[in-house]
This record gives C-alpha cells, structure tokens and sequence, in this order.
C-alpha cells in the first residue's frame, strides 16, 4: 500500500525526496485500518496537494477538495484525526483532547 502511495505521488509529478510519508500518515496505522474493515473503509488524504483515496482495493486520486479540518472544541488546534481506543473515549489527533466521537464525520 505505501508503494501504491508513492507511486500515485510519482505520477503525479510529486518526486519522493519531497516528502515523508510518514510525517503525513502513519503507514501502520493505515493498514491496520484497511485490514480492519473488510473492504468497506475509504481513507482520504492529501500530501503535498494531491488529495488520495486509498481503500484495501489500491490508492488513486481523487478531485475532491478534502473537507475542511474542525478546531478541537477544547484546545482549538486543527484537528486531523479522531481516535477511538475504546467505545466511549475518543482522543483528538495532534493534540489529544478528548472530544465527541462524530466531531470530523
């Protein structure tokens, strides 16, 4: 999947020593996530202005603005991801406040 990644950016003229990807996902986490949901789960991203979707399917571009990133109600940094460990705790990404699990849906 992270070599599907790269070459998505390569074609679209983004050269590999312009990024790191792992600044901009967690590789990991991201095939967790895709194993995780049988197929039905989509992540959008976007680096360096090229918006991703990447599903268990493969990764391709997409030209959907990506939806504008919320202000954490408790800290007010952007919020770019909410995780949930558990049903009922659910921690803003980067800062780590907990917030309302349907704060970026």
């Amino acid at each position: 999947m992270v070599v599907d990644i790269v070459r998505t950016l390569e074609k679209e003229g983004i050269p590999r020593e312009s990024y790191q990807l792992a600044s901009e996902v967690d590789p990991e986490a991201l095939a967790r996530l895709l194993d995780s949901g049988g197929g039905a789960v989509e992540v959008r991203l976007e680096v360096r202005a090229v918006s991703l979707v990447v599903t268990s399917a493969g990764v391709w571009v997409t030209d959907e603005d990506p939806s504008p990133r919320p202000e954490c109600p408790e800290c007010g940094l952007l919020v770019t991801d909410v995780v949930q460990l558990v049903p009922t705790h659910h921690t803003a990404y980067p800062c780590g406040c907990q917030v309302r699990g349907d704060l970026l849906e």
